[in-house]
């Protein structure tokens, strides 16, 4: 089986172009201060406000940069910072309802449902056809 590599799109853009948006505002802000009122922030208050900054763009990136991948060897997807592998025989299915912001690996283990970051209903019509190939590689995989 040819590895297949989902990953969701708009979310990866929306989380690209708001991180920029708050560490162009963040300078913006920063430069348009008066310089009397910069000189008032000490290193230490300069640094947690940076790091405030660079959380908030993580946390966005690590929904944006989720990937769910399928091969012979089973189902691998990470959701943010987290890494799971399940093997083809761990998986029972998927689920992926209308009303479902993303795709779940559905399992016999504890717990029985995790969420597939990398399938997201915001991709559309993409999605739809990356789950129905997901679904494809699962059932070739058993067979």
């Amino acid at each position: 089986m040819a590895p297949l590599v989902l990953r969701p799109r708009r979310a990866l853009l929306t989380a690209s172009v708001l991180s920029g948006v708050l560490l162009v505002l963040s300078v913006a802000g920063w430069v348009a201060m008066p310089a009397q009122t910069r000189d008032l922030f000490t290193p230490p208050q300069l640094l947690t406000l940076a790091f405030f900054v660079l959380v908030m763009i993580g946390f966005m990136m690590c929904v944006g940069l989720s990937v769910v991948r399928a091969d012979d060897t089973g189902l691998t997807f990470r959701n943010g910072l987290r890494t799971h592998h399940l093997d083809w025989p761990q998986v029972a299915g998927f689920r992926f309802t209308e009303n479902d912001p993303w795709a779940y690996v559905l399992t016999d283990g504890d717990p029985d449902q995790r969420p597939l970051l990398g399938l997201q209903r915001t991709d559309r019509e993409r999605a739809d056809a990356a789950f129905a190939a997901l679904n494809a590689a699962w059932r070739q995989a058993g067979s």
